[in-house]
Order: C-alpha cells, then sequence, then structure tokens
C-alpha cells in the first residue's frame, strides 16, 4: 500500500466541470480608464478614507480643487460611480465607496506586460501578483504543520505565503510549514513559526532538517554517526536496543537542552528538506 506525502501538492482539478464560484472582488471586470481630473478625484477619496477612515465631503472636494460650485462635484462623482470606481449611498453624507482604485489600470498593464514565467497563477489579488512580477515579493505554498517535539503528522494546506525573495535560495524548490512545538528553541525557532524549506533528499551533519519518520513530519538537527563513534562517545545509553548493532545511526537532535534525541535505523528516516528561513509573526 503506498503511504500518503505528508505534504501533498495540492489536488488536480476534476475532469467533470467544476461548480462556478463567486468572484472574488479583486476579479471584478477591469473598470474603463480615467481621465487625469478624475484620477486626481479619486485620489483625493483614497488619501481621505486611508487618514481618517471616511470619505471627504463635497465641499472638501470643492475646496481641495478650487471648483466653482457644487454641481463640478457631483460631475466628477457621477463619471467615477458611471465608470465603476466609487459607490455612493443615497441620502448619505461622507459615504463614497470605493470600489477600484485609481492605480487598477496601470497596475493590470503592468501585470499583463510582466514576463509569464513570474506572474503566479495560485495567489491572491492582482497587486499580489505584480509585486511578484516585479521581484519584490515571492509566493511560496504552505502545504502544513511541522512538529518541533515528537513527530506529528503534518496537515495539507491550501495556502500560499508572500516573502522577500532575499529570504529564498531557490523558489522553485522551496515551500513552507508551520512550527507546532518548542524543540528548537534554542535555534530561535519557537512555536507557531513559519519555516521555510528547501527541497532535496540529503543532508550534512548539523543541518537543520525537516525529516518524516513513518510518514509523520518532524523538524530537528541531523546527524549520521557509526556505532563505533558513538561507543567512544559513551552515547549507547540512549539509543534503542535494537540499533546497536546497526553500522550506522541518525540522530535527529532537539535544540532544546532539556529533550533528548530521537535515533533511527537510516530506512526509517526521509530528508524532506533543509530549513533556509524563518518567518514570525509578533
Amino acid at each position: 500500500m503506498t503511504k500518503k506525502s505528508p505534504f501533498p501538492l495540492p489536488p488536480s482539478s476534476p475532469s467533470a466541470s467544476p461548480a462556478k464560484p463567486v468572484p472574488k472582488s479583486s476579479e471584478r471586470p477591469l473598470p474603463p480608464p480615467l481621465t487625469s481630473k478624475e484620477k486626481a478625484v479619486l485620489e483625493f477619496i483614497e488619501e481621505s478614507l486611508s487618514g481618517s477612515g471616511i470619505s471627504p465631503s463635497y465641499q472638501e472636494i470643492k475646496d481641495h480643487f478650487g471648483l466653482a460650485s457644487y454641481n463640478s462635484v457631483q460631475n466628477y462623482l457621477k463619471q467615477l460611480t458611471n465608470k465603476g470606481y466609487v459607490s455612493i449611498p443615497l441620502n448619505q453624507k461622507r459615504a463614497i465607496q470605493v470600489l477600484h482604485s485609481s492605480q487598477t489600470v496601470q497596475e493590470h498593464m503592468q501585470l499583463k506586460a510582466a514576463p509569464p514565467h513570474l506572474v503566479s497563477t495560485k495567489t491572491g489579488s492582482p497587486r499580489a501578483q505584480l509585486l511578484q512580477a516585479r521581484g519584490e515579493i515571492l509566493s511560496l505554498p504552505l502545504l502544513g504543520k511541522v512538529a518541533a517535539g515528537l513527530p506529528i503528522e503534518a496537515y495539507e494546506y491550501d495556502e500560499f505565503i508572500d516573502v522577500p525573495p532575499s529570504m529564498v535560495r531557490n523558489p522553485t524548490k522551496t515551500f513552507a510549514l508551520k512550527v507546532q512545538g518548542r524543540s528548537m528553541i534554542e535555534d530561535a525557532i519557537s512555536d507557531g513559526d513559519l519555516i521555510l524549506v528547501q527541497k532535496q533528499s540529503a543532508a550534512s551533519n548539523g543541518d537543520i532538517v525537516v525529516a518524516t519518520v513513518d510518514n509523520e513530519a518532524t523538524v530537528k538537527r541531523f546527524y549520521t554517526h557509526s556505532n563505533r563513534d558513538l561507543k567512544a562517545k559513551h552515547l549507547l545509553g540512549e539509543i534503542p536496543k535494537s540499533l546497536e548493532k546497526v553500522e550506522r545511526i541518525i540522530e535527529l537532535r532537539p535544540s532544546n537542552s532539556s529533550m533528548k534525541s530521537l535515533w533511527y535505523h537510516p530506512d526509517q528516516v526521509e530528508i524532506r528538506g533543509v530549513v533556509v528561513g524563518l518567518l514570525r509573526k509578533f
């Protein structure tokens, strides 16, 4: 029976036609371009909403642009409404709602002009994709949880995280995992942190690795020993008797002085990758 990978890829689409999803706000049809004056008015509305949390009054718009009358303000707002950039509820003051940013068309054109291999089809908003296309962020798959303690099963996620490119050596071979447990705290890896993992099946002594044992995942420091070396270091008391005659033994060592190493036959351990980065939210 084939074992299920603890870090599965997102499932492929079924052959049957899926139900049509409800469009997200970021997937609304692209609005028409703005004139320079319309764009200036919309930018002023956006700045007011960003700064104070409320839209500007007609008087504030009139004064800011030196318009001759309230009719001029109403004409600009009507044009923005007709083009789909704003919505204005009836009989409500300071209630202008922005549906599309003043940068929407410009960002769409930049995204369209970006090389196709730089634009993710899996991540969210066009703005996030544009930043990725510019090389300002990378979107990596978040594939599950990994134990910094005893091994636990990794759960499938269908999420992506944005990270600075400087943190990733090989983007096409890197994924993220959420840490659970405290066995790596002396390496500054804490419960709830996100680790960036470069896929590879081998590791050097001392590397922090993500490894699977019996299809369960854990993050530890990796060491391989010969039994002769272990006898010289008087470590056989820590090793299961079933491994005392094995020529080579794998040690998965926690970075927590209150915890003991885990010892395995080489055939029991599969290296899934080496930890190359850490993200933490405060």
